[in-house]
Formats: C-alpha cells, structure tokens, sequence
C-alpha cells in the first residue's frame, strides 16, 4: 500500500511553539516502522505543504496523521480537514474529536457526563475572574485550556497557596492568553492508557509514570528534569489496571476517537481513578508510551504501528461496505 505520513517537524527543541511537534528521529522511526510493514512511504509534511503541493497526495491510498497544527484550538483539525476534503482516507480521529481533545474543559464536561471522575476544577477567561474565595482545594495545578499536555507546565505549576495561584495566573496569560483551568492536584499518582482499535478500541495495560517527588508532577511534563529522583508511587493491581482501562475507552468512545488515542489518569490515595486528559492524536516515539506498551507486551515497535495501521483499514473496509 502506498502510505503518506503528515507532520509537523521539529526543528529546534528549545522552540516552545514546536513543544508537540515530532522530532526527526520519530518521524524515521514510523516510515521505517511502516517500510518495513512492506508498504511504500510518502512523506507529506503539514498542512501548509498539503496546500502548497496537492499533487503530493496523487496515488497516496492512506494517510497516518501525525501533524499537530501550528496554531489555534483546532490546529490538530487542520490535516484531516484537508484530508476530507480531498477524499484521502487517513488513520486516526477525525477533526471533531482531535478539536474536543484540545479543549481540557469541555473533555472534563464530557468525563462527567459519561460517569467518569475528575479532579475538581474551574476554569478563568482572565486572571481578574479569580474568585476571592477559591471552590477547590489546595495544591492546585494550572494548566493553558487548549494546549497539549505538557505546554505550561512546570514545576512552578502546583501551587499551594492564593498570592501563588495569582502570580502564576498572570504569568501564564502573558504567555499564552487563553482561558486557564485550575484543577485541584491528585498527588496519588498517574497512569496512561493506550488505545488501539474501533468498536469497541482495545485498552493496553495502564503503564505508571514516575513522579518528581517535590511536585508530584510526572516525567513527561517536566522531562527536562529526567536526571532528578523520581518515584513510582502506585501498586498497579488488577482491580486498578481494569478501573484505568474501563475509564480510558468510555473516554475514547465519549470523544468519538478512531484507531488509536492515549488517556491519562491520576489515582488518589485511596484507588480512585480520575481522568485528567485525552490524546487523540498520541506521540508515536520509540521512547514514549508506544514503545513502552510494546515492550511490555513483548512485541516489537513496528508491530504495535501495525495494529494501528490494521485498524485504520478494517474501519475504512467497513465504511466502504456500509456506503457501497
């Protein structure tokens, strides 16, 4: 099959405008992934080079979304749009879901809606709205309503205390002036859940992030501080395996997503589990939740690319079949 890969590139690691965007390791590793599969790659680049070069998709008969978008809370939208637009099948979630999995607040709406736990939060246009008397507890994280995961977050956003939460507002808004959610910190620890399939997605076993002991952030937030201590803080029993996994695709399933999709939880100290975000469009690094799922399950990275890409084309099979 003739694959086409998008991507937004990362050129400079230090650029917090490509904190999301794939560097070029992530990107060889997928087409080689994908060479190796026996399919012949494409690289198509962003959506800016869709628009600049169409013929680049003449003969392309699926694409693997990877690309981020550069900008706005529906920049993830920007590729499958064009994608739908020009008939091109494509694997993953479709604009909608990819745009809900940018805006934290409604995806917390939605986890209450479908009987999914959440911490406490509220959720400010501007830093003037803070309430003199704030409705959730102390320590709280603050986090950019339509950024990704780790964009706005360092170990200066736990705080703890009122005069904290105000100067780390106004920091935040002067960098990224958008709506902010506060959200009352779990400190128990923090699971992830890959996804992979359709009706319904197969959820893999949680994997536990380590946390930085002084904040009780993970690594993969503040990773820039991986040669800092770090704890694993959870007994992941079956029980709790299985309450991560059930709260993970009633996550997927409520957002509509496709293929594949990442769920991160936090546990309180006493086993509950509490959705914190959805990923609709997941890193594909070796080194991330992709190759430690397939390390855990004993297969190989370009195996777990399979099931992903095996599962894009049993959909497109049967939306074909449905529509004939």
């Amino acid at each position: 099959m003739r694959i086409g890969v998008t991507y937004d590139l990362q050129t400079d690691p230090l650029d917090a405008r490509q904190a999301e965007f794939d560097p070029p390791r992530t990107i060889d590793a997928v087409c080689d992934a994908l060479g190796a599969l026996g399919h012949d790659v494409v690289r198509l680049g962003n959506a800016f080079e869709l628009l600049r070069h169409p013929g680049r998709l003449a003969g392309v008969e699926l694409v693997l979304n990877l690309a981020e978008g550069a900008d706005g809370r529906c920049r993830e939208a920007w590729v499958p749009t064009l994608l739908d637009l020009s008939g091109v099948p494509y694997v993953g979630s479709d604009p909608l879901a990819l745009s809900l999995g940018l805006d934290k607040v409604a995806c917390k709406r939605l986890a209450v809606a479908s009987g999914v736990s959440t911490p406490p939060w509220l959720t400010l246009r501007h830093p003037d709205e803070l309430p003199t008397r704030l409705p959730i507890r102390f320590p709280v994280i603050v986090k950019p309503r339509y950024q990704g995961s780790g964009i706005g977050i360092d170990p200066g956003a736990v705080v703890r205390d009122a005069s904290s939460l105000r100067r780390r507002l106004a920091w935040l808004f002067a960098r990224w002036p958008e709506p902010m959610l506060i959200e009352e910190l779990i400190a128990g620890g923090e699971l992830t859940v890959l996804l992979i399939g359709n009706d319904p997605p197969t959820a893999y076993p949680a994997i536990q992030r380590p946390l930085d002991p002084t904040t009780r952030l993970s690594y993969h937030v503040v990773h820039r501080h991986e040669d800092g201590p770090w704890e694993a803080t959870l007994v992941l029993t079956e029980s709790l395996d299985e309450d991560a996994r059930r709260a993970a695709r009633v996550m997927c399933e409520a957002l509509g997503c496709r293929d594949v999709a990442r769920v991160d939880l936090r546990v309180d100290d006493h086993g509950q589990v509490f959705f914190l975000e959805i990923n609709p469009l997941p890193s594909f690094d070796p080194e991330g939740t992709v190759g430690l799922i397939a390390e855990q399950l004993g297969l190989t990275y370009r195996d777990l690319i399979g099931r992903v890409l095996d599962a894009a084309v049993a959909r497109q099979s049967l939306l074909s079949h449905d529509t004939a």
